[in-house]
């Protein structure tokens, strides 16, 4: 454990400084920014924001933190230290404009997705559009496009049931509505009494390769390996999802695939296969091809 030297001297910033500094030695983190992190963990850990830690950063710690509440922030960032991925010591997460409960049943929600939500707003869809996530995870999908939309129709599914609770949670902290629903992909919605066609459909299903070493790295390590592995070449969830979701959508309806780096040109593929058309890919703030969509038509014979 890193302890804090010289507690009784040490002032604010240079309590944050030794936050910044152990945060960004340890190379198999992953961050946004240390001094970022250093100071959410202190907020967290103090109650007090980044304001006040700029008005009395010159003054010593000790003058307006309990010892309680210096030894919380040892903790936290030790905690940070040992891998644990700052959203599940905060307890939240920031997605869009949503601030999202997070729990180790599903995936911390990254801003890469925020592409997933921009280009489905962007499509031209009905006024009153239906739309579906799968896999929705903490609800930050569906979430996203119910508040940018709020004459939409949406429904989450997951077929973990912590998490569909976990989503409306969320959905209640953000004051959105949508209905969210446990269902392994497609399976319940036969028997839902609600929305069975949609004109939309978006999902960040599990892409990783079931050899990769990603899961061990990182902020992985503390995530469910059910909802970051999906076969071989990490493709098993996204065939069953294209091939089983043409009768879920209406004539001209969008199905919109969250994948990995790399994998862009096999979704194509399978989306062409399965009779999609206006296929395309989109890449995220980092340049990588991060989603993949096409459009349904519906052939007659």
């Amino acid at each position: 454990m890193h302890k804090c030297e010289n507690i009784d001297e040490i002032s604010i910033s240079g309590l944050l400084d030794w936050a910044k500094h152990l945060i960004q030695a340890q190379h198999d983190l992953m961050f946004q920014a240390p001094p970022l992190e250093a100071r959410l963990l202190f907020t967290f850990a103090t109650k007090e924001n980044h304001t006040w830690q700029i008005t009395y950063g010159n003054q010593a710690a000790t003058q307006h933190l309990s010892k309680e509440q210096i030894a919380l922030y040892v903790k936290v960032v030790n905690q940070r230290l040992r891998g644990t991925p700052i959203a599940f010591i905060l307890g939240t997460q920031e997605f869009w404009s949503l601030t999202l409960k997070v729990s180790k049943c599903t995936l911390i929600p990254r801003q890469d997705t925020e592409i997933l939500v921009e280009t489905a707003l962007s499509l031209p869809l009905p006024y009153s559009a239906c739309a579906l996530d799968l896999g929705t995870g903490t609800g930050a999908i569906a979430l996203a496009l119910a508040k940018e939309r709020k004459q939409w129709q949406v429904l989450g599914i997951d077929k973990v049931a912590q998490a569909v609770e976990l989503a409306r949670e969320n959905a209640l902290l953000n004051n959105v509505q949508a209905v969210f629903l446990q269902s392994d992909w497609f399976s319940a919605l036969d028997t839902h009494e609600g929305r069975k066609t949609f004109d939309i459909i978006v999902t960040n299903p599990p892409y990783v390769e079931e050899d990769s070493n990603c899961v061990a790295q990182g902020d992985l390590r503390f995530e469910p390996l059910s909802a970051l592995v999906s076969g071989k070449d990490g493709l098993d969830d996204i065939r069953h999802i294209i091939r089983q979701a043409k009768p879920y959508l209406n004539e001209d309806g969008y199905l919109l695939i969250e994948h990995g780096a790399g994998q862009y040109k096999n979704v194509q593929s399978l989306l062409k296969h399965a009779g999609f058309v206006d296929i395309r890919s989109v890449a995220d703030i980092n340049q990588i091809q991060r989603i993949t969509l096409g459009k349904s038509i519906i052939t007659t014979s």
